[in-house]
């Protein structure tokens, strides 16, 4: 009887740390997809500084501020990772992250990045770039050196409504998933679709 109950309460335990892995699961592919779509929402310095203040009050985020004394840029790093799951080996590394930069009172970027993987050489990544101080009015750019793997996306703040959505529409999912995302095109599923002129 003795070894029964062990048993049972082995499996019994065995279940509430996969339920909470799960439900921590969730809620971090959540505030991944919150940082996602905080990038979009972005488009003046006033909007930037309400996106700030909110990521400043929450936990488990980390958020840098910096001065380029070469430039006078001010930027706003705020990176979230799946380190838990990572450190577990359940899910290769992963980050999402979102920099704002400002100059002389004026927002002049946002990026929003996700990279994933183990090793340099096999690490998948999108780099979102949206420039505000452009005089470029032309859509979207994009360069596909590192396909499949790696891409990077920059566009002026003029850029149609529509083209700016796809483009920030990174995949939370890449952030829990097993195995994780091997490519640009899960990472941002539509990258390599982008009606655009491609470096």
């Amino acid at each position: 009887m003795t070894l029964r109950r062990a048993l049972v309460v082995l499996v019994a335990g065995f279940f509430l740390i996969a339920a909470g892995l799960a439900a921590y699961a969730v809620r971090m592919r959540a505030r991944a997809q919150v940082l996602i779509d905080s990038a979009s929402q972005i488009r003046t310095v006033a909007d930037a500084e309400r996106q700030i203040t909110i990521w400043r009050r929450r936990s488990g985020v980390s958020l840098n501020e910096e001065t380029s004394l070469q430039d006078g840029d001010h930027s706003y790093d705020i990176r979230l990772d799946n380190s838990l799951l990572y450190l577990l080996h359940i899910v290769p590394p992963t980050m999402v992250g979102m920099t704002i930069t400002v100059r002389d009172g004026r927002l002049r970027s946002v990026i929003l990045a996700m990279f994933t993987g183990r090793r340099p050489n096999t690490t998948s990544g999108v780099w979102v770039q949206e420039w505000f101080d452009s005089a470029d009015t032309s859509n979207l750019h994009v360069n596909d050196k590192d396909k499949p793997w790696k891409a990077t996306v920059q566009f002026s703040s003029a850029a149609p409504e529509a083209a700016r959505e796809r483009a920030f529409a990174l995949n939370a999912e890449c952030f829990v998933k097993l195995g994780g995302c091997k490519s640009a095109e899960e990472i941002l599923p539509t990258v390599w679709e982008l009606d655009v002129a491609r470096n």
